[in-house]
């Protein structure tokens, strides 16, 4: 697997945010996958964290949230830095991040969740 994301141009990360952060899986897997060697490298001059997946140019994240966006920017709003600032600093400074949130999933309706796919799906096609 690692191979294959050292390989990337572009992480795609979709997934409902839970208690403002990543699912249990999807961090485990960033854990067991970004390594050091893989996903960092560390200077030896300086100690400091290096890019090693300079191949990728773009993260895109697509995330759903129960809570509202006020609220989530409350909290800090873990999964999302986690993936558009840390995730980041193991790509090159170029590399852009998309993000795509629709708040208060939990009280949506049909309109708002069709409307949210429609903006995905344009955003994603203009790629």
């Amino acid at each position: 697997m690692g191979y294959l994301v050292k390989r990337a141009e572009m992480l795609v990360f979709v997934y409902p945010t839970w208690w403002f952060g990543l699912p249990a899986v999807l961090k485990g897997w960033l854990e067991r996958v970004l390594v050091p060697g893989l996903g960092f490298v560390f200077d030896p001059n300086t100690g400091k964290v290096k890019p090693h997946l300079l191949g990728v140019r773009r993260i895109i994240g697509i995330s759903t949230y129960g809570a509202t966006w006020r609220y989530t920017k409350l909290f800090n709003d873990a999964g999302r830095r986690t993936l558009t600032r840390a995730l980041r600093l193991g790509c090159t400074g170029r590399a852009r991040v998309t993000w795509l949130a629709m708040y208060r999933m939990d009280d949506s309706t049909l309109q708002r969740r069709t409307s949210f796919l429609a903006r995905v799906d344009r955003a994603l096609s203009a790629l």
